[in-house]
């Protein structure tokens, strides 16, 4: 079994796996201040807290102990070091939700190997695409060997071949291997701690250098200052090991601060959302975070929530960040599940990117989420968040709060030049958590990374009363007429046109028309067959665009799951963009609505 000593963490032969527990009375609760992350879990051994992953039904299936991953990890670093690499040599690491990942990212930090987590394998894309991507990431990172689980042992085998010097191994043949006392020298303070990939929402990924140095200083501000961890807290995840919430927000920080977590996969949660909700109850978790459309997803089956007798008030911070936080998806969580125990002001709407290693800022933590409500038409005529009562002429945006501790943010002009409050333009951060560049990019590190320690995020937004607002991604940004038109506005007014429609059901952008003239198109992916019914929906999302923007715009019914989006779950609207200009979607829906252009 998982937690026991004797068969070690990856026995196949298993007992019933006992879930971790909150409270480690007898060690000292440390927030986050250590120098690497090897010296934190050598003290997080000492307690009584781990990692447990459950099933898509709420079943405990494998349990890891921090004091089982110290083990496994220091085995699976001696076995990796036996196969000749050299300290700073780089490992793909398949990062699916379980212990082997964990174990095998950790002994990389024993053995002062540099990790480079891989995505894992989803039910989208044929098993060719998927070799072919991890393929070019092994390229780009340098990787000399690829370990993952054993039922991949094949893919990874296809993955290294026609690549010298690359080999593939498992964790357990690795930890098999592992020759004893062998000697480690774990990586420290000033050295790289892992190259995480951007999630590629509007480029193809890049290889982040994070640094033990910057890890620790975001996960101290996060532990401290933002989500003010307490001892014997608890969390709960569905989120990706591959994206930056999931490997640092859910698996680094809690290790840090000693926090035992309780995880569901990806697909699961996709499956059936109210699992985590229930892991949540079950297990008194005091944080979870998600995307907007995770707690869309979960609202949307709330009508089976009863069943499942929740009890939600133990959920203290409920994180949101990932993509455009949309207050009216928060108002319906917590309308939906306040019977449950849900307190509204547990949300805490937050900012962040894998190039400052994850969170920039987060709500304040005192009250409700904070919706600034600004005139339309200021917005989009120049570029100013002019306050406005609530009403149809009005755009609502919601804080993400001041910087997190010795972090600024600053709002950029085109030329560089700062913008006063309430100005939108380009979101510069500042702080310890920054990466020192992308992976063997130095070109497309000097096109973000100033000389003066700014890195400019590609994102938009404004300052109000010292709180960050955020309103898309300028590659994103729609330009019709001189207007600055949010893709978010658009898709958000066309998933409520329909009943066949739902969120993340859209994707908004716009391309170049015979005239010259830039033509807004709206991907619909329309959850019916009927003609007629299909006709009904291309009209309706039309007229609701006209409405909310005041535009014409070209309707394009599209399969279901055919849009794309990132490994952490961003919709990619410049890969949208593409995939249409291909030709890759048949435009079947050629009604009144669909002629602009």
């Amino acid at each position: 079994m998982l937690n026991n000593e004797a068969d070690g963490p990856l026995a196949r032969d298993r007992v019933a796996p006992t879930l971790t527990q909150s409270q480690s009375p007898d060690l000292t609760f440390r927030a986050a201040d250590f120098d690497c992350l090897a010296a934190a879990l050598d003290h997080a051994a000492q307690g009584n807290a781990g990692l447990n992953f459950h099933n898509g039904r709420g079943g405990l299936d494998q349990v890891l102990t921090y004091a089982e991953l110290c083990r496994s990890a220091r085995r699976t670093a001696a076995g990796l070091l036996d196969l000749g690499l050299r300290r700073g040599d780089r490992v793909a690491i398949v990062a699916e939700m379980g212990p082997d990942f964990v174990i095998a990212f950790f002994a990389c930090q024993y053995a002062g190997l540099v990790a480079a987590p891989l995505p894992e394998q989803t039910g989208l894309g044929t098993r060719t695409d998927y070799v072919a991507t991890l393929r070019s990431i092994v390229h780009s990172a340098g990787a000399r060997v690829v370990v993952g689980p054993d039922d991949l042992q094949a893919t990874l085998s296809e993955v290294v071949q026609g690549l010298p010097g690359r080999r593939a191994a498992t964790t357990t043949g690795l930890m098999d291997g592992a020759p004893a006392n062998a000697e480690l020298q774990p990586l420290g303070a000033g050295e790289i701690s892992h190259i995480q990939y951007s999630s590629g929402s509007t480029r193809t990924p890049q290889g982040i250098r994070i640094d033990q140095d910057a890890l620790m200083a975001n996960a101290r501000a996060v532990a401290v200052s933002a989500m003010q961890i307490r001892p014997g807290d608890r969390a709960a995840s569905w989120l990706p090991f591959y994206h930056d919430m999931g490997l640092i927000g859910f698996l680094l920080i809690p290790l840090t601060c000693q926090v035992s977590v309780d995880y569901l996969a990806s697909d699961s949660f996709a499956r059936r959302p109210l699992q985590w909700l229930k892991l949540i109850s079950q297990n008194r978790c005091q944080f979870a975070f998600s995307p907007t459309f995770g707690y869309d997803l979960c609202t949307r089956r709330a009508a089976s929530a009863s069943a499942l007798e929740l009890d939600l008030s133990c959920w203290r911070v409920a994180g949101i960040g990932g993509e455009t936080v949309r207050h009216q998806t928060l108002e319906a969580f917590a309308d939906a599940f306040a019977p449950h125990g849900f307190r509204r002001d547990a949300f805490v709407p937050s900012y962040g990117l894998a190039e400052s290693t994850l969170a920039v800022s987060f709500a304040n933590r005192d009250r409700a989420p904070h919706v600034d409500w600004v005139d339309a038409e200021a917005l989009v005529r120049r570029s100013v968040a002019e306050p406005a009562a609530e009403g149809p002429r009005t755009s609502g945006f919601t804080s993400c709060g001041a910087p997190i501790r010795d972090h600024a943010v600053a709002i950029r002009d085109a030329h560089g030049r700062s913008l006063p409050e309430r100005r939108v333009g380009r979101i510069c951060v500042r702080g310890p958590s920054l990466m020192h560049g992308y992976d063997n990019a130095p070109d497309e590190t000097a096109e973000v990374l100033d000389a003066d320690g700014w890195l400019d995020t590609g994102d938009l937004g404004y300052l109000a009363d010292g709180e960050l607002f955020v309103t898309g991604r300028r590659k994103d940004l729609i330009i019709v007429n001189g207007r600055n038109i949010l893709p978010q506005d658009l898709e958000w007014a066309a998933e409520h046109a329909s009943p066949h429609l739902r969120s993340r059901d859209t994707a908004a952008f716009s391309v170049s028309g015979p005239d010259g003239r830039e033509v807004p198109v709206i991907l619909v992916q329309a959850r019916t067959q009927a003609p007629g019914e299909r006709k009904e929906v291309c009209n309706a999302v039309h007229s609701a665009i006209f409405r909310s923007a005041g535009i014409d715009c070209r309707v394009v019914l599209v399969p279901l799951r055919s849009l794309p989006f990132t490994s952490s779950g961003k919709l990619s609207r410049a890969r949208a963009r593409q995939l249409y200009l291909s030709g890759a979607f048949e435009d079947d829906a050629l009604p009144r609505a669909a002629s602009a252009g």
